[in-house]
């Protein structure tokens, strides 16, 4: 592996940096032979230097503590494993970080560090959150929150809940976001944790819409800054912030001198992501300004580095940017031009992560097929035994073994069971919220690409071709087809859920369609409070999939959609009238699958109802999982 990462580094172009980096890794190394432990630290120090700068001097300096730590400390050698996990993590390369979690589970239970073994499950959970399964990530944490005591650390601590308070600022639950900030600051204040203090303030003031209650996070982050001078990448976090709620104020004079300083210290630090980010951001503040030569000579240095450090999601940003910047400038037709490679850039890394998803998917479980087996493997020794030991006992008439080692052989299969089936429901929760979460980028991509590509054509039509006696014609075409994209984007993703909840969302969805005058959808329910976030966007999606396929395959032009709570729990029914449901053809066809996963999801059951005339979907769902 250390030959790879070498490899690498020296394929990068700033190749003279890196053999510094290799003859100090030598003269480390040869170091190392007298005092082992204390180049194991300086190699670990050496690594969190470089962990904000550059990920493969990082993985370079982490690697070699965790090979010469292998006789030392094994304290040590989890640090090192633990900063190889975030430097993947930063690479956006979860499966990689996944194995060295099992790798850390292994030293742990080698070494018998139990104290230690929670760490790896916040790893776990933030690389699920990375992957874009939030509620899976949260579960973990909450998990690893119920079993924490005073035994665990104060950093560990301010950690755990740092991380469920960023999930649930994700999700736009500021208040549950406010109160693990709360705990988390308390932690960092009473241990002097100052970096944990400054990630606090800073979240706290995204968590919040009032201008005195920001200024007031700031200002505090901003004193700790001035107290510990070497805290640059947060110092450019800060002033990253400060800049962007400046311009909103149109304070432009302010936030152009925050930008300035920003660029200045990630120029001289290679925070190469934070320097794209601050170029982007400080190009629109001139575009604001109207300084569009200034603004092009930004945006060009934020793609270079875009394209340097290979990043699809922050190239299609900044095509994005030059598609805002050639409307605002009047040229049309090269706004069009960058709003096509946007989409194209676009999808490219929605397929990426669509790869990565999977590959991670597949990571985990493999992972739990080996639980599986070694579960498996105690099953085979425990009956083994008993066999053995059963045989014993009736030469011995020894009554008491057979029992101790039936029990022990009925708690392993127990035991099994009980991991098939928590398995199960953790493949299932990854796959619906993966589903959902592909359902979201799409319904984004619909409104962000062919939305945005719709709106830049109508700005090159009303450009070019006004004088035409078809502009009219084509004028409600276009406007009639960003309708339709906007209504599809708009079921797909409907933000009215998590604020107005499930009965008038079903209800705007029943009126979308009824407009379309092909299908008429009558909505009915007793609905009389807000159902629990998950049993909601599962419930709307399958919905949404059942009127779907009836719009699809149905041959009649009624559907009649039924949501009735009682005391056992929820019925949903949806009946259309265009005739028989055949349940032996095609289940792909008619989203069937992705129906009966969800409803298994939710512990409920389903029946279809068919005959010459309707087919009716009967759903019920038990209170207990409600």
């Amino acid at each position: 592996m250390i030959a790879i990462i070498i490899m690498n580094l020296l394929t990068h172009r700033h190749i003279h940096n890196y053999l510094a980096i290799l003859c100090l890794v030598f003269s480390c190394t040869v170091s190392a032979s007298t005092y082992p432990k204390k180049s194991v630290i300086d190699f670990i120090e050496k690594a969190n230097y470089y962990r904000y700068k550059n990920t493969d001097s990082t993985l370079l300096f982490a690697h070699k503590a965790y090979e010469l730590a292998t006789d030392t400390d094994p304290n040590l050698k989890l640090d090192a494993l633990y900063l190889m996990i975030k430097a993947y993590m930063k690479a956006g390369m979860a499966t990689s970080a996944l194995s060295l979690c099992d790798t850390a589970l292994i030293v742990i239970k080698n070494n018998k560090l139990l104290n230690r073994e929670n760490e790896v499950l916040l790893y776990r959970g933030n690389l699920y959150q990375s992957m874009g399964f939030s509620p899976k990530a949260l579960e973990i944490f909450l998990e690893v929150q119920s079993n924490i005591d005073n035994n665990y650390s104060p950093q560990y601590k301010a950690d755990l809940y740092y991380y469920i308070a960023k999930i649930y600022y994700e999700l736009n639950e500021l208040d549950k976001a406010k109160t693990y900030l709360s705990k988390s600051l308390k932690v960092a204040n009473d241990e002097n944790l100052i970096q944990h203090t400054f990630s606090n303030y800073l979240l706290l003031s995204g968590t919040s819409r009032k201008k005195d209650t920001i200024q007031k996070y700031h200002e505090l982050a901003r004193e700790i800054i001035e107290s510990n001078p070497n805290l640059s990448y947060e110092k450019v976090s800060l002033l990253n912030n400060q800049a962007m709620f400046n311009k909103a104020l149109s304070n432009f004079s302010k936030s152009k001198k925050q930008y300035l300083e920003a660029i200045k210290i990630s120029i001289e630090n290679g925070f190469q992501k934070h320097l794209l980010n601050i170029y982007n951001n400080y190009a629109y503040l001139l575009m604001a300004e109207s300084k569009y030569d200034s603004a092009y000579y930004y945006l060009n240095e934020a793609l270079n580095i875009a394209q340097d450090i290979k990043s699809l999601d922050l190239e299609s940003e900044i095509y994005d940017s030059f598609s805002d910047y050639y409307e605002r400038t009047g040229d049309y037709e090269k706004a069009l031009k960058y709003t096509d490679m946007y989409i194209v850039k676009r999808e490219a890394f929605r397929r990426q992560q669509s790869k990565q998803r999977t590959m991670f998917l597949s990571a985990v479980f493999e992972t739990e097929q080996k639980e599986k087996e070694i579960l498996q493997q105690e099953n085979e020794i425990a009956t083994l035994w008993l066999y053995m030991l059963g045989t014993f006992a009736f030469l011995t008439v020894s009554i008491g073994f057979v029992v101790y080692f039936r029990q022990k052989l009925s708690l392993s299969r127990s035991r099994l069971e009980t991991v098939e089936k928590g398995k199960e429901l953790e493949i299932a929760d990854a796959m619906i919220n993966g589903q959902d979460a592909e359902r979201k980028r799409l319904a984004m991509d619909l409104h962000d690409g062919l939305g945005a590509r719709l709106g830049s054509l109508r700005f090159l039509v009303d450009g070019f071709f006004k004088p035409n006696e078809k502009y009219n014609d084509v004028i409600s075409s276009i406007d009639s087809i960003t309708q339709n994209v906007r209504e599809l984007s708009h079921r797909m993703l409907p933000s009215q859920l998590e604020n107005l909840g499930l009965e008038p969302t079903i209800t705007n969805l029943a009126s979308s369609i009824n407009k379309s005058k092909k299908f008429v959808v009558d909505f009915e329910t007793n609905l009389e409070r807000r159902l629990s976030s998950k049993l909601e966007i599962n419930i709307y999606y399958l919905i949404y999939e059942l009127i779907n396929n009836a719009t699809k395959h149905s041959k009649g032009n009624s559907i009649f959609v039924q949501l009735l709570e009682h005391d056992d729990g929820l019925s949903l029914s949806v009946e259309d009238n265009g005739g028989g449901f055949e349940m032996n053809e095609n289940s792909k066809g008619h989203g069937l699958k992705n129906i009966k996963t969800r409803i298994e999801y939710l512990g409920g059951e389903f029946f279809i109802d068919s005959n010459d005339d309707e087919t009716n979907f009967l759903i019920e769902i038990p209170n207990e999982k409600t």
